[in-house]
């Protein structure tokens, strides 16, 4: 395992593929907006608080603005409805043109939770739409109005890319005996692989779910279709006291990596009770392990090679600690704030414990993102001097925080670390919250100022007044929007002997790597590649350009010609019967828990469910006749798959 102090000195050596490296990468432009408002100590200042991109490279910031007058850009509003705090969606292009904003407001505050993208051409954003006492209005842009919306109630909208709303969808009902069931600290709002979209809840009891089903205490994985279906919502297992900061799906299995903390620690001065978690399909946790040394981790991202990176920060000194722990693994920590990046495997073992140091009382990585070259990004904010290494940076004299931001690749080796300059005094609102990454490796920053921001040689941001302004910035390759890489799309024919072939422009393409899901790797525009198991393997290909790289990564079933191959130990006495089978198959000698999938030949999970020991049976009568792959999955981890021919 790795463990960072000292800057790495990097050898570059030619291998089996030549990965291309953006050049030339800088700050492009930065935008904000906000109120002349000074929002109280009670109420969140004005920020960016999260931020996501489309398949287009179109950029949504989600932020939390103040009531009257509010501006941003070539966006206005005289008047607001009344509120301490509004939601603020706003839209750009790769070069920072305002494409369109949408206010979300009402007479009470209203808190943003998160905002997402699918790959159909829909934005999702969630939030905390509360009404102390009585029915109100919840007006959506200028043509929305949502009348009778009650007190302590979460909601999800959609858009399409172009901001006109679809709906909205209020968790549970929307009743008077439950308007304190709904509300949260933390929900996140995340993509699957199939474009559902999960918003994670954190419920009381009562609340009103599926029919006939009810809330208690604790976290609900609540997933929705893009028509706004509730297809689920199961209660994660975890103590109902632990709350999510964030969350992934792995698109090919469909499994949950989430971070968060314990309830209890809140407003106490001390956060050492933070974890890292994962589960199954099902839900079913899988795995919990804390973070220990006063530690806060907030982001977690997973990539192609089934790698997670969690960010955070940790204050080993204020609890009488002197390492940052997680898992078993330590790291020293030199001064008193360290900002963490650690990344493991999904079983949650240690691979590597970045840390950046600081004296300050306020050092953090807020979030962390995927670059489309196997690296990751991160954003935060620091005080005084921030150090790596030999690498630093330091706040200017008469300033107290300044955003920053860094990349590392997939070993832990730090490629840059920048900060934005932020004019302010004390009053601590710069801050850079969150970061997310484009298909082709731009990245976009947001956060708050109280007076100015600027990155490199970009001219200023100045705010409107108040005592905060929400900003975003873009730090990308030197290269035009209109010169965006193509797409990566590809094809692929066989069962296990498996042809792959580049289907996209090779227009001033400087290399394509493969990347099988199980260890393997290739290059060039074709490629082939023997799989010895059957099963359903997320393979990706990447392009890489002068401009950049885009990867494309979907789900490729492999048909091995026998009945069951496994991954490791198997049910030695496992029966699979009938087979072919008609209406519904019988499936006995499983000795534990086991969770279930019936697989596609595309790739795609149709449904799945839960066995106990003993004799089981799965119905498949609704089913078109063809072959499915049954995948089975126990609680040790042990793996069996069988090729089912459904009549």
């Amino acid at each position: 395992m790795k463990k960072l102090n000292n800057k790495t000195i990097i050898f570059i050596t030619l291998m089996l593929m030549n990965v291309f490296t953006i050049q030339g990468q800088q700050f492009k432009w930065v935008t904000g907006g906000g109120t002349t408002e000074d929002l109280t100590s009670t109420d969140y200042s004005e920020s960016v608080q999260f931020i996501c991109t489309d398949p287009n490279g179109n950029i949504y910031a989600l932020s939390i603005v103040g009531n009257n007058p509010i501006y941003a850009d070539t966006f206005y509003r005289s008047g607001a409805y009344g509120a301490d705090n509004n939601i603020l969606i706003t839209s750009y292009t790769c070069n920072g043109q305002m494409r369109w904003a949408k206010l979300i407001a009402s007479a009470n505050q209203n808190i943003p939770y998160g905002i997402t993208s699918d790959n159909l051409g829909h934005i999702y954003v969630a939030g905390w739409l509360p009404h102390n006492g009585g029915a109100h209005t919840l007006y959506i842009g200028n043509d929305t109005a949502v009348s009778t919306v009650l007190d302590e109630v979460n909601g999800l909208l959609q858009f399409d890319t172009s901001g006109h709303f679809n709906w909205i969808r209020f968790v549970g009902n929307n009743t008077v005996s439950t308007l304190s069931g709904t509300g949260g600290l933390y929900d996140p709002l995340i993509m699957d692989g199939v474009n559902n979209v999960h918003f994670f809840n954190y419920l009381t009891s009562g609340v009103p779910l599926m029919p006939g089903d009810t809330s208690h205490f604790g976290v609900y994985d609540m997933t929705y279709n893009p028509t706004g279906s509730l297809l689920s919502a199961v209660r994660l297992d975890l103590d109902s006291q632990w709350f999510l900061h964030g969350a992934v799906i792995d698109p090919g299995t469909n499994k949950l990596y989430v971070c968060g903390e314990v309830n209890q620690s809140l407003g106490s001065g001390i956060v050492d009770t933070f974890f890292a978690a994962a589960f199954d399909a099902n839900r079913n946790r899988l795995w919990q392990y804390p973070g220990i040394g006063g530690s806060a981790i907030i982001g977690v991202a997973l990539d192609p090679t089934k790698h997670l990176y969690f960010s955070g920060s940790a204050s080993p000194y204020f609890i009488g600690e002197t390492t940052f722990s997680f898992n078993g693994d330590s790291v020293s920590a030199p001064y008193n704030n360290l900002a963490i990046i650690l990344k493991t495997d999904t079983n949650g073992h240690v691979n590597w414990i970045n840390h950046f140091d600081s004296h300050s009382s306020t050092n953090y990585f807020g979030s962390v993102t995927l670059l489309p070259n196997y690296k990751v990004a991160v954003a935060g904010t620091f005080g005084a001097e921030v150090k790596f290494g030999f690498d630093s940076l330091i706040v200017p004299a008469g300033e107290y925080l300044n955003p920053y931001l860094a990349i590392v690749d997939s070993a832990g080796d730090l490629e840059m670390i920048q900060q934005m300059k932020a004019d302010g005094l004390t009053a601590g609102y710069n801050l850079g919250n969150v970061i997310v990454s484009d298909r082709i490796g731009n990245l976009y920053i947001g956060g708050s100022v109280e007076d100015s921001i600027w990155g490199g040689n970009l001219p200023a941001y100045h705010t409107v007044g108040g005592n905060s302004d929400f900003w975003v910035m873009k730090y990308g390759a030197d290269c035009s929007c209109t010169s965006m890489p193509v797409a990566a799309p590809y094809t692929d024919t066989g069962t296990h002997l498996i042809g792959f072939t580049y289907t996209g422009s090779t227009t001033g393409i400087d290399s394509i790597v493969w990347n099988f899901d199980d260890g393997s790797t290739a290059t060039g525009s074709t490629a082939t590649h023997t799989f010895t198991m059957t099963g359903t393997y997320r393979v990706c290909e990447t392009i890489y350009t002068s401009c950049g790289s885009d990867m494309y990564c979907k789900n490729v079933v492999v048909l091995i010609p026998s009945l069951i191959t496994s991954n490791g130990t198997t049910y030695s006495n496992l029966k699979v019967w009938p087979n072919p089978v008609c209406d519904e198959l019988n499936i006995s000698g499983i000795n534990e828990n086991t969770t279930y999938k019936i697989i596609n030949l595309t790739g795609v999970s149709i449904q799945d469910g839960y066995l106990k020991p003993g004799n089981n049976r799965v119905p498949l009568g609704k089913f078109s006749t063809g072959i499915y792959i049954l995948e089975l999955t126990g609680e040790s981890g042990v793996r069996n798959i069988v090729r089912v021919v459904k009549e």
